[in-house]
Parts: structure tokens; C-alpha cells; sequence
């Protein structure tokens, strides 16, 4: 009895592993990513830009999910262009489920006036859904006393065209964009169901930059609206900024306005950022400490870092165009 018991969890577990949709990768410190939060920042500095970022979720959870972001973007200023490549890659469960990205990105920017910018991006790309399959044990390796391999019909790595757009307007002190994910709905399912489709995610985000004096002193505020299929979620937050000091607070969640369920609140986490910013380089650290009902199992939060580098002197290209003032990180 105890051997069918096993065997009938396996196989819930495995069927559920084939026919899930996948999380979309998502970071507290998004305008360190800014290229995977709308395609139109891509070539929005005044340089050619390399990014990293990684992050650590539920970091009390065995195995519970980490996502990693790579990114390069340059302009083209002769033709009003910023192209650059995003790859990222996230892993979850004992059985490694990954998803890599890879989109190529291209933008088109317009002057409206000499204040006023306007980007307009696109971002073909793929995906990659696979398991390790040698992580997971099988029905019929229990029946068989196991450390046998699987005679289960194990499926191939799914492959899937993948489709996002986005609008960003800016001037030196402020930006608003908005973006949209998975247009052509694609299908990433093991099984080549057409339930298992990727719905459509669409963000809105923007924020203002105050200059507090001539010496690099400011506060920014900013937020990022989210939401795929009948979940959604508000990410808002500020940032202070003295000369090579950056410290940000954010909170992540919609608690008053909207519940999924009755005694489930919608509310995330609140998260505390620091980062180090010279004219070149980047580095940020942010901690997110959960404040819904899963602190009960991922007591640790979540931790993320990023950094980025510059490939010029930003004092140097000041005044050349406009460039967008949002944080790094």
C-alpha cells in the first residue's frame, strides 16, 4: 500500500511538472533590468551599457527558485537606434525546472521637442523550458526496489517563439512607459497542450526624479503595475541619492484594493535597497522581506544583487541628448 501511495504521488507531481505554466521572472531592483522591464530602454543611456542581475527568492525554501539577467544594449545615435541582447535563465524545484530567454532587442527614439523623448521597442525572442529529469524518481523505479533508471516516456526540451513591445516617454526628470509580454500567446507546454499557453503580462511604470541641489543629491520615486491573466500586483517605492549613496525602500502588493480570495490579502513584501554609483559602474543590493503567508516557509526573504557598467564617462555626454534619469537599481 505504501509503495502505491508513492507511486501515485510521483505521478501527480510529474503530471503537474508538465502541464504548469511557467513563472515569469520578475526582480525588486527592475530598473537594473530595465531592458527586461520594456524593450523601449534598450539604447536609453548615454553609453554602451553591460547589466547583471541575480536573485535569491524565498531564500528559506529548499530549492525554490533563482533567476539570473545578462544584458548588453548600445545606440546608435546616427540612426535614432538602440539594439541589445537579453538572456536570462531561472531554475526551480529538486527537478531544476529552467527557463531560458533569449531576445534580441531593438528600439526607435523620436525628439518631440528638446526636453521631450519618446522610445518605441520590440523584442522577438525564444524560450527554453527543461527539467533534470535524473533529479526526480519515477513510479517504476519504486516498484522496481530503485537506483534503476526510468522506462517512463520522458519528453524534450520545449522550444517557443515569444513576442514583446513596449513605449517609454521621458525628459531629464521624469519617464513613463508601458510594456506587453507574450503576444503571441505562445505555446510552452511538454505536452504541446493549448492550456498551457503563456498569457499575455503587461506593466505600467514611470517615476520623478527631485533634485535636492547642484551636487548630486536627490529623491526619486518610482513604481511598477504589473499583471497577467487575474493576477496583478503594484510594486512603489523611493529612492534617496548622495553623490556615490543610493538607499531605496519599496513595497510590493495591492492589499486594500484587491483580494484573490477571501482571507488572502494582496500584499507581497517590503523590500530595502542599497547601491554604490560612480559615472562607470553600478552595484546594488536589495532584501525583500515577505510579509504575506508564505513568511511562514521563506522566513529568510529573498536577496538580490545587480550590477552594471558604463562604457564611457557620463560627465562626458551629459547635454549630448536626453537620457533617461530613472534609477540603476
Amino acid at each position: 500500500m505504501n509503495h502505491l501511495i508513492k507511486i501515485g504521488f510521483v505521478i501527480g507531481i510529474f503530471t503537474n511538472t508538465i502541464l504548469v505554466k511557467a513563472q515569469d521572472m520578475h526582480f525588486t531592483q527592475f530598473y537594473s533590468s530595465s531592458v527586461y522591464l520594456n524593450p523601449a530602454f534598450v539604447g536609453a543611456g548615454v553609453c554602451s551599457r553591460v547589466s547583471l542581475t541575480h536573485r535569491n527568492q524565498w531564500s528559506g525554501v529548499s530549492e525554490a527558485y533563482s533567476s539570473s539577467l545578462i544584458s548588453f544594449d548600445h545606440y546608435i545615435k546616427r540612426h535614432n537606434l538602440g539594439i541589445g541582447l537579453l538572456l536570462g535563465r531561472s531554475v526551480a524545484g529538486t527537478g531544476n525546472l529552467t527557463n531560458t530567454i533569449i531576445n534580441p532587442l531593438v528600439a526607435y527614439e523620436v525628439r518631440i521637442n528638446r526636453k521631450l523623448g519618446l522610445r518605441f521597442g520590440v523584442q522577438p525572442g525564444f524560450g527554453i523550458n527543461s527539467i533534470n529529469f535524473d533529479n526526480l524518481l519515477f513510479g517504476d523505479q519504486i516498484a522496481r526496489g530503485g537506483n534503476v533508471p526510468t522506462i517512463e516516456e520522458l519528453p524534450d526540451n520545449v522550444y517557443y517563439f515569444d513576442v514583446g513591445a513596449g513605449v517609454l516617454a521621458y525628459t531629464h526628470k521624469y519617464w513613463l512607459g508601458v510594456s506587453f509580454y507574450h503576444l503571441n500567446s505562445p505555446i510552452n507546454s511538454y505536452d504541446g497542450s493549448e492550456r498551457s499557453t503563456l498569457p499575455i503580462k503587461y506593466s505600467a511604470h514611470g517615476g520623478y526624479k527631485f533634485l535636492l541641489n547642484d551636487e548630486g543629491k536627490s529623491i526619486s520615486t518610482a513604481f511598477n503595475y504589473r499583471g497577467q491573466q487575474k493576477f496583478d500586483q503594484l510594486d512603489i517605492g523611493t529612492y534617496y541619492t548622495r553623490e556615490m549613496i543610493n538607499i531605496g525602500l519599496w513595497y510590493r502588493g495591492i492589499p486594500w484594493l484587491k483580494a484573490y480570495e477571501k482571507g488572502y490579502s494582496n500584499k507581497e513584501s517590503i523590500a530595502i535597497i542599497f547601491g554604490i554609483k560612480t559615472d562607470i559602474m553600478n552595484i546594488g543590493y536589495s532584501y525583500d522581506f515577505t510579509i504575506s503567508r508564505l513568511n511562514i516557509s521563506s522566513s529568510h526573504g529573498s536577496h538580490e544583487i545587480s550590477w552594471s557598467y558604463q562604457f564611457c564617462n557620463l560627465k562626458n555626454q551629459r547635454g549630448r541628448r536626453i537620457f533617461v534619469e530613472c534609477p540603476s537599481f
